[in-house]
């Protein structure tokens, strides 16, 4: 499912923490990395002095040169190697660029770190992360900055996927499906029901067993797809703090997610929530807009 993988890059040694996790999947499934720069000028109005602008054609060319070079470079690092490779410099809004060239590929993944820090005169790593969450319906592969390369090459034993009983949360399921079968990884399925509406359920509806119910009809429908399956249900005022709870508990190597869900306080994924789940993970996240 993986078969064109676009890497973003702003020059920096975080952004580049990236490439490992990204050449393993490309290795496993012989997918196309594209690496990406967006140039990003300072200012879209030069300095004057005397009429005479002090970044000219030249010295903007030279920038040009210099980012091409970089590019190359990255692709023709031991990291890559052997993996198809297409390097492109871009220019204009950093965001907008990537998620339209995402597009014009009609790339299957966006690897990057959710932090970086830019070589090239531009700090973007960190905003672009949470645009392109906006932006583009390409899933993303999203890793906080320190990750050791060696465990980003690290095969994945279980992935946990929140559900909030919508279609719109299940919508990750076939890329969490698609990661956990390189490494043949266990999903385990969760829900998080409110705590408050958990003490005040009526005795013929009971939430924890409800929600166990509705796992337990996603798990066999992926069983039966050959996806081995666990389920857990937990209980939290903030359902974020018990997502990354449940991740520690479980000692799970990533979380795979929707962007949105749908309904009110009960309902897991909405906005918030997972963006919450994104900032404060220690362990990669795989987002999907729906």
């Amino acid at each position: 499912m993986f078969h064109t993988i676009l890497v973003p890059l702003d020059g920096s040694p975080v952004g580049e923490q990236a490439l490992a996790a990204a050449a393993r999947l490309a290795r496993a499934v012989n997918a196309t990395i594209h690496l990406v720069h967006v140039h990003y000028p300072n200012s879209l109005t030069p300095i004057v002095i005397e009429t005479l602008p002090i970044i000219d054609a030249d010295l903007q060319s030279l920038a040009a040169e210099h980012e091409r070079y970089y590019l190359n470079q990255i692709a023709s690092s031991p990291t890559l190697a052997g993996i198809s490779t297409v390097v492109t410099r871009l220019e204009g809004s950093v965001a907008e660029s990537l998620a339209a060239h995402a597009e014009a590929i009609q790339a299957n993944l966006i690897v990057m770190t959710t932090h970086g820090w830019s070589g090239f005169e531009h700090f973007w790593l960190g905003s672009v992360a949470e645009a392109l969450l906006r932006l583009t319906h390409t899933p993303l592969w999203l890793m906080r900055p320190g990750e050791p390369a060696q465990r980003a090459a690290q095969p994945l034993r279980r992935i946990l996927v929140p559900l909030d009983g919508s279609e719109r949360s299940e919508q990750v399921l076939p890329h969490a499906q698609a990661l956990a079968a390189i490494d043949e990884a266990r999903l385990i399925l969760v829900r998080i029901i409110n705590r408050q509406s958990r003490r005040s359920a009526t005795a013929g509806a009971d939430p924890r067993q409800e929600a166990e119910a509705y796992l337990s009809t996603v798990a066999a429908r992926l069983e039966a797809q050959g996806v081995p399956t666990d389920i857990a249900v937990g209980s939290a005022d903030q359902p974020a703090r018990a997502v990354l709870s449940l991740s520690r508990e479980l000692q799970v190597d990533a979380i795979a997610l929707a962007t949105r869900g749908q309904g009110g306080w009960q309902r897991l994924m909405v906005g918030s929530t997972a963006d919450k789940v994104i900032r404060a993970s220690p362990i990669p996240v795989l987002v999907a807009r729906p």
